[in-house]
């Protein structure tokens, strides 16, 4: 990657099922990476991976889970440069602080 990750980056499946210290809510943030996964895939050819994405999202039994599993998938199966940019996605999520307004 280009720049280090401020946090211990994890696979997604992993990172999802983690109560986070912070009390975010980790599933609500999925919506934003799973479109950036999808806008990525499409531009680079990798339109089979983008449509699974979109098949797993719109299951009406769609877990967190199974999206981070794919996600997690993904980025082992796709060259080494898309793979460091979907990493930068992850990392973007999982160090993700609220702005406080207080």
């Amino acid at each position: 990657m280009a720049e280090k990750c401020p946090v211990e980056l994890k696979p997604m499946a992993q990172w999802v099922q983690e109560e986070d210290p912070k009390g975010i809510c980790r599933e609500c943030l999925l919506a934003p990476v799973l479109q950036w996964y999808r806008e990525e895939l499409v531009e680079k050819g990798y339109s089979k991976f983008a449509e699974e994405l979109s098949t797993i999202a719109r299951a009406a039994e769609v877990l967190p889970l199974q999206l981070c599993e794919a996600f997690d998938k993904i980025k082992g199966e796709v060259e080494e440069s898309l793979r460091e940019r979907l990493e930068e996605f992850d990392c973007a999520t999982q160090a993700y602080e609220p702005d406080d307004d207080s």
